[in-house]
């Protein structure tokens, strides 16, 4: 059993807040540059895929209450297989936990800090991050709830703000000019982000009640799907798809173009905002790494690990050479080919089927 635990609620907010802001910021652009004014339609195919990926992992939390994969995937798989399952996944935490700060390290420079050296933003905010998930996974669920609510709010204001700007034909035709297999190519972008909710695997063992914590993941997979799909609709709609593909951020170009009276100017309390969802983002990957390599290795003090998996995350976010490497390249050479379809599909539906097969032949004993 874990001693800390948190509500179905903080479950909610964790996977909401940790998924809404990269997703939005990152993965509009490629979406719309594939799919044009379909770009929605994409989304919301990989909001669909999302929500299908959390309702996979909590069916497998079900049949394996209070574990983490760390304990299960040997069990259903074996040792052998289990543990290569368990090697895999440990890497993707290290290799993603950097890739974070890399990506959030040249959206820093590149926006309000253009002299400061990249690796400045990256140890402070993995300073950050290392003291909350020191203190526990509790208290970084507290964190989600406080600042979950502002983060929704932070992206909720200009969307509506920018009602009046909308022109609807910018979305149209719809489906017309593109075929399915160009609406499932742009929404490979935006999957391999919102995948993020693998992270149940280890945060569902904490949760008080399964049955809220099922319902806090598939509800927090809604909802940072229903935003970004929101998000990317008004992007096109206001934009039209030609400009807002050549823009590298276009929500936050939304976000300027807002002219409401005395409201103006309101990119650095989004830029605040979107810096509260990384911050979630990034502690919940330190956890997992750090707490997920000391279970795997048999280590009971787990937070010694946090001091080991931060200066391996600075390490692994420098070998980024610079904003292409880390948000262009690695999506297209390791996050869509390898993450999305091994890490975020093959695996957990493996685990998923072999345990159903398991749980039934016991059952039959």
């Amino acid at each position: 059993m874990y001693k800390e635990k948190i509500s179905g609620n903080q479950v909610f907010w964790l996977i909401s807040t940790m998924q809404i802001g990269m997703t939005i910021l990152l993965t509009i652009n490629p979406s719309i540059a594939v799919a044009k004014q379909d770009a929605w339609i994409s989304i919301l195919l990989s909001s669909m895929f999302s929500v299908g990926l959390a309702y996979v992992l909590t069916r497998i939390s079900i049949m394996y209450p209070n574990e983490s994969l760390i304990s299960y995937a040997p069990k259903i798989m074996g040792k052998f297989l289990g543990h290569v399952i368990i090697l895999i996944y440990v890497l993707y935490w290290f290799t993603v936990l950097g890739i974070i700060l890399r990506q959030y390290g040249d959206f820093m420079i590149g926006t309000i800090l253009q002299l400061t050296p990249v690796i400045i933003p990256i140890i402070g905010m993995l300073i950050v991050a290392a003291y909350v998930t020191y203190a526990g996974i509790e208290v970084l669920a507290r964190c989600s709830e406080v600042l979950g609510p502002l983060i929704l709010l932070g992206i909720m204001v200009p969307l509506l703000l920018n009602i009046s700007q909308i022109q609807l034909d910018n979305l149209q035709p719809i489906i017309m000019d593109n075929t399915f297999s160009v609406l499932l190519k742009g929404a490979l972008p935006t999957a391999s982000f919102l995948g993020d909710n693998i992270l149940l695997m280890m945060i569902l063992p904490f949760v008080a009640d399964p049955r809220k914590g099922v319902r806090g993941a598939l509800l927090g997979s809604v909802v940072a799907g229903l935003f970004t799909l929101l998000s990317a609709m008004q992007c096109i709609a206001i934009f039209g798809y030609s400009t807002a593909s050549r823009q590298t951020y276009p929500f936050l170009n939304l976000v300027r173009f807002i002219s409401f009276g005395f409201l103006q100017n309101l990119d650095a309390i989004v830029v605040a905002i979107w810096i509260m969802g990384i911050f979630i983002k990034v502690s919940l990957y330190l956890f997992a790494a750090s707490y997920g390599t000391a279970q795997w290795l048999g280590v009971k003090r787990w937070r010694s690990f946090i001091f080991i998996a931060s200066p391996i995350a600075i390490i692994l976010s420098m070998l980024p050479r610079n904003f292409v490497d880390s948000s262009i390249l690695f999506p297209k050479l390791v996050a869509v080919p390898f993450n999305l379809p091994v890490v975020f599909i093959l695996l957990p539906l493996l685990l998923w089927i072999v345990a159903m097969i398991r749980n039934r032949q016991n059952k039959g004993v």
